[in-house]
């Protein structure tokens, strides 16, 4: 097991094998600026369970979730029960707090009443609060913490929140308003004044330190993923909608892309649709990137966080309100361009220091990131994340497919469940000023 200390790679272990570099991170394997080692080991060394500074990498609040002693289930006679799933003890060393969280209203709590369970026992709880009429999509969390010190956290820690969802999604209300159109340029893009690159099909994304060396984003770049050249075919003036088809070609493959505009109460609705081709079989993901204008640095949104999520460990992210600073979303990972990424997400907004900016609604729970605007390119040259150089503003993607975990030479592939198929992928989404 490595001690985390610059001794070279001792095994995966409880420590990353990183010491401070220059700069804001942590060196790891050959990070150090010798050519032809810099940073060629990265992916070996960044193995451990908690960063070199001794912080908690993301992954392990997925183990405590998963390893958590109670879970939630919602039934419709017997309501809220809560079940243990201690094999030796009960709930007794913990305190717990109800956290209940409405899609479209404030989130309330209130102090929870534990039962008095023995292991594997499970019992119906009563809420101190009445789930309102209104609201959209509801979850509910349990908070637990430790009530004592323990010989392996000091009281008050949290333990884990199971969740369970009271209510599903209200669909979207927003009327397409007559008379009103929107406005694109000549070449198809939506002009907007919160936005300073208008929404564009995205089909790649710099690689991670799990997807290099080699695996597939070496597959990707060979086939000039990174590379899409867009041709605008149609634009669509109607009474109302505008409707704009595009081509997005590389070396492997051409991609039709459709953007359907439709001017709605308060807002743009955004209805996209992209045919992959078999040729592009295992895209890093298919969705939408836009740019804002510089200013908007408060982050806002209703799902999975606070920390950042991703399809293949959701359960470490509860669903509710959360806020964040775009740029302490960032993973100090050697090679991080998946940082800021947020699953299950419902809606966002991004807020500037005089209370305006922008809000957008999702069609369903879907995966964004928004990062300070590193040029993907830059990122994907750069051994670290200190050398691509942030410019102004902020770069949003809003995915319809995600393809997360990544696949090396040093280990597995990922399982069939999450490559993205060649197929016809719709989303949409709705934008407004706030």
């Amino acid at each position: 097991m490595s001690n985390g200390r610059p001794a070279g790679r001792g095994g995966a272990g409880l420590f990353d094998n990183g010491v401070a570099a220059p700069g804001n991170r942590r060196a790891y394997g050959g990070d150090f600026g010798d050519v032809p080692d810099d940073g060629a080991d990265c992916a070996d060394c960044a193995d451990g369970m908690v960063f070199p500074d001794r912080t908690p990498e993301p992954a392990m609040d997925g183990h405590r979730e998963v390893a958590a002693p109670v879970r939630l289930e919602c039934y419709r006679h017997e309501g809220v029960v809560v079940r243990g799933r201690q094999h030796l003890r009960g709930l007794d060393r913990l305190t717990a707090e109800w956290e209940l969280s409405p899609a479209d209203g404030p989130t309330l709590t209130a102090p929870a009443q534990l039962p008095r369970l023995a292991p594997g026992e499970s019992a119906a709880v009563t809420l101190p609060f009445t789930l309102p009429k209104e609201g959209g999509e509801a979850w509910l969390t349990l908070r637990a913490r430790t009530a004592h010190d323990e010989p392996w956290a000091p009281r008050g820690a949290e333990v884990y929140m199971p969740q369970v969802r009271l209510r599903g999604p209200a669909p979207e209300q927003a009327l397409p308003v007559p008379g009103r159109s929107v406005e694109v340029d000549e070449n198809g893009l939506l002009v907007h004044p919160l936005l300073t690159a208008a929404p564009t099909l995205a089909l790649w994304r710099a690689p991670t330190g799990n997807g290099e060396p080699g695996g597939v984003a070496g597959c990707r770049r060979v086939r000039r993923l990174d590379a899409f050249v867009r041709t605008v075919v149609d634009v669509r003036r109607n009474d109302g909608p505008v409707t704009v088809v595009c081509m997005y070609a590389c070396e492997s493959g051409v991609v039709r892309h459709e953007q359907v505009f439709t001017a709605v109460e308060g807002g743009i609705r955004v209805q996209e649709t992209a045919e992959l081709p078999w040729a592009l079989l295992d895209v890093a993901g298919v969705g939408s990137v836009f740019e804002t204008v510089p200013g908007l640095d408060l982050l806002k949104w209703y799902g999975q966080g606070p920390g950042k999520g991703c399809p293949d460990r959701a359960v470490r992210a509860p669903v509710g309100h959360h806020s964040a600073v775009p740029g302490d979303l960032f993973t100090s990972h050697p090679r991080p361009p998946g940082s800021g990424g947020l699953h299950g997400v419902r809606h966002f907004s991004l807020w500037g220091p005089d209370a305006t900016g922008l809000s957008v609604r999702l069609d369903e729970p879907r995966r964004v990131s928004v990062t300070l605007p590193r040029p993907p390119a830059h990122v994907a040259a750069a051994g670290n994340h200190d050398r691509p150089v942030a410019r102004l503003g902020c770069v949003v993607h809003i995915d319809a497919a995600h393809r997360d975990p990544g696949a090396t030479p040093r280990g597995p592939r990922a399982s069939a469940s999450y490559p993205i198929a060649p197929a016809v992928h719709r989303w949409s989404w709705t934008l407004r000023p706030l």
